[in-house]
């Protein structure tokens, strides 16, 4: 039998992207994915078409919430036409482009999904806020709700 897996790290990682953070209360609902490029775990989603469908982040489309980590997804995001589970109200681990601290707000890049506390052309993520600090870009809990 051929070998596997020949190392392997002695500690995991404390967070991925789009993983529910704790246990706390939160409001999760289901979408279907309208891109054909798929939705990636932790990355904004905006309204799409229909009522029931979400998009990856585009200009002038409303906020809907953020993708969150499904790890029986093969391809390692939601493809077209998946249900896709989307957080409205909590916490989630995203990636932020910038250093952050707790209680600042929360924008994003309408036309790439990035995710920041500067407001300087980007759009503000109402009754949202950073829930962890970072030195700089990396993953951090954003708070909804």
């Amino acid at each position: 039998m051929p070998t596997i897996q020949t190392n392997y790290v002695a500690t995991h990682l404390r967070w991925v992207e789009g993983m529910i953070p704790n246990m706390e209360p939160n409001v999760v609902v289901t979408r279907l994915a309208e891109d054909v490029e798929g939705i990636g775990f932790g990355k904004v989603c905006v309204q799409g078409t229909a009522d029931n469908q979400v998009v990856d982040s585009e200009p002038t489309v409303k906020f809907a919430g953020i993708a969150v980590l499904d790890t029986t997804r093969p391809t390692g995001k939601y493809e077209q036409y998946d249900n896709v589970a989307v957080i409205k109200k909590g916490p989630i681990v995203v990636l932020t482009s910038e250093a952050v601290a707790v209680g600042d707000p929360v924008y994003y890049t309408p036309a790439t999904g990035a995710l920041w506390k500067t407001a300087t052309a980007n759009t503000l993520i109402a009754n949202a806020q950073w829930d962890t600090s970072t030195a700089g870009a990396g993953l951090a809990v954003l708070r909804l709700g």
